[in-house]
């Protein structure tokens, strides 16, 4: 043999070394028989790679103790555990329980007595079943993902009836969308359609008033489904495309995601402490698993946009929807700019005002020619109080004669209120303002007078400073108003600036800046129309 011959030998025989070694490196040893296949926990800090998913089966032993894996990304805190290979903590890194700078992050997924933990599967097969009993081999370990890495958690077990099951979870580290695959195979080869299962307690009357409980929340066919805790023993279904569904709170959302939600069905039950929704579809083609994303994240408009599938409808606008967003994204733009969402609440005020400023001026003029009528119209009331037809046909005639239109001093105002309640959800439903401080106000979420609080005994109460402020404005601007009409209308006026007072004392303080600061533009506009009338 020729030394080329000897050199390609040499050559083969180096390749085939190196792949053995690299494979080895990249997959790691094979699993001793018998043993479930655990992948080392990965040191605190160091990056984490994806792993495939091998086709062989993890083996589990019937001793083996349930486990708990740990995930952490840029955006949160997740612990999984191998009994069920269900969720059991999950923990937003970014955004606190409370209001309190030293409050701990809040916790969507918790233990909670008598609730089982979400994302298990329940399927017929041979019979009914549930993984929740279940301890599930895991490849995988503890991860900690930053940036654009992955990180995958595989779960692999057998059922009592025979059935092999296998959960497998894909994490990125700046992200919160995480890739879910489910399948089921029976003992008799049979692909199977398992119910994936969202839990939440059915006791909501105890609700953290930072996010408090919305219920169900689905799109199916293109159209938002809400239902709220239902009866004991009933259950609300549903089925064709769905998009997404899961458990909405007022600032977070706990969503399912199906890749192709054609012939999905859902189901929202109470079991005892507990509120299920179950997600099914079809039974996947053989060899092929149901895949999901799962949505655990707050509700913040472009974060659900990039999800996709229009998550972003879960954010409840109201009927004022069309009204509220664009002013969510006046306020997203502004903040690039002041840091600061009291101030964008002020110069999202002015730009309404500006807008508005034709029609507040039509009805502020409209009044005070009519207050200039108000002479000439008491006389024709004395002239004419026996004769209601022939009063009303004079008032009119004087109404033509001047030019004045009686109702343009109420539409205008009536236009107004869409505005104001699109406002309302704008800046009442939307993540951005929750505990945002402004001034001496810790969260303009919520009402001003919790950022003021003092103990009456065992009332807890607060000074709602700014909406006194706000109800001072209102008497101001009515008072300037042109008296019009009937005196003791006048006085009913002049008493809406209190009742205001007391409704706004439950509102955002966010709504009662916008309030205040639109009062005060409007006390303004009166006195120059004042001035030059």
């Amino acid at each position: 043999m020729d030394k080329r011959g000897f050199l390609a030998i040499a050559l083969c025989i180096l390749v085939l070394v190196l792949y053995q070694e690299w494979v080895a490196w990249q997959y790691g040893p094979p699993p001793p028989t018998g043993a479930p296949v655990t992948k080392d926990a990965e040191k605190p800090g160091a990056p984490a790679s994806p792993t495939r998913a091998p086709s062989a089966v993890i083996e589990v032993s019937k001793a083996q103790a349930a486990r708990e894996i740990k995930v952490e990304t840029e955006n949160y805190l997740a612990l999984f555990t191998t009994q069920g290979a269900r969720l059991k903590s999950f923990k937003f890194k970014n955004y606190r329980r409370s209001v309190d700078e030293k409050s701990p992050p809040f916790e969507i997924v918790a233990t909670m007595p008598g609730v089982p933990f979400p994302l298990g599967l329940r399927w017929q097969g041979s019979g009914p079943f549930d993984d929740g009993s279940m301890v599930y081999g895991f490849q995988g370990g503890d991860l900690k993902l930053v940036g654009d890495a992955k990180g995958i958690l595989l779960f692999q077990g057998q059922a009592p009836n025979g059935s092999m099951v296998t959960k497998s979870f894909t994490f990125t580290g700046s992200s919160y969308p995480i890739q879910l695959e489910v399948a089921v195979k029976s003992a008799d080869g049979i692909i199977l359609a398992p119910e994936i299962l969202l839990t939440e307690k059915s006791d909501q009357s105890v609700s953290n008033p930072d996010a408090l409980f919305e219920g169900f929340v689905a799109l199916v066919d293109n159209k938002i489904k809400r239902e709220a805790s239902p009866e004991p023993n009933k259950s609300h279904e549903f089925s064709g495309d769905v998009s997404w569904s899961g458990f909405g709170h007022t600032y977070f959302f706990f969503a399912l995601l199906p890749e192709n939600g054609a012939q999905h069905k859902l189901s929202v039950r109470q079991e005892g402490a507990t509120l299920v929704a179950g997600v099914s579809g079809p039974a996947p083609n053989p060899g092929a698993a149901s895949r999901y994303t799962l949505f655990i994240g707050p509700k913040d408009i472009d974060i659900l946009k990039s999800v996709g599938k229009g998550l972003e409808r879960a954010i409840d606008f109201g009927y004022f929807g069309f009204i509220a967003m664009p002013f969510l994204y006046v306020l997203h733009f502004s903040h690039q700019f002041t840091a600061s969402y009291g101030i964008d609440i002020i110069l999202l005020t002015i730009l309404i005002k500006i807008l508005m400023a034709p029609l507040t001026h039509k009805s502020f003029v409209s009044m005070k020619q009519m207050q200039k009528l108000q002479p000439q119209m008491e006389r024709i009331k004395e002239k004419y109080s026996k004769d209601r037809e022939k009063l009303n046909k004079e008032i009119m005639d004087l109404y033509r004669r001047n030019g004045v239109n009686p109702l343009g001093g109420c539409l205008p105002m009536l236009a107004q209120f869409p505005v104001f309640i699109g406002l309302y959800n704008a800046l009442s439903t939307p993540i951005e303002l929750r505990h945002a401080p402004f001034l001496w106000i810790k969260d303009l979420s919520r009402p001003d007078w919790e950022s003021l609080p003092f103990t009456l005994g065992d009332w807890h109460l607060g000074v709602p400073v700014l909406t006194i402020l706000m109800g001072a404005s209102m008497f101001i601007q009515q008072w300037m108003t042109p008296a019009v009409g009937d005196p003791n209308q006048r006085k009913l006026m002049l008493m809406m600036p209190l009742m205001f007072t007391f409704m706004f004392v439950t509102f955002p303080a966010g709504l009662t800046i916008y309030w205040l600061v639109n009062n005060i533009l409007s006390i303004g506009q009166q006195y120059w129309i004042n001035r030059a009338a």
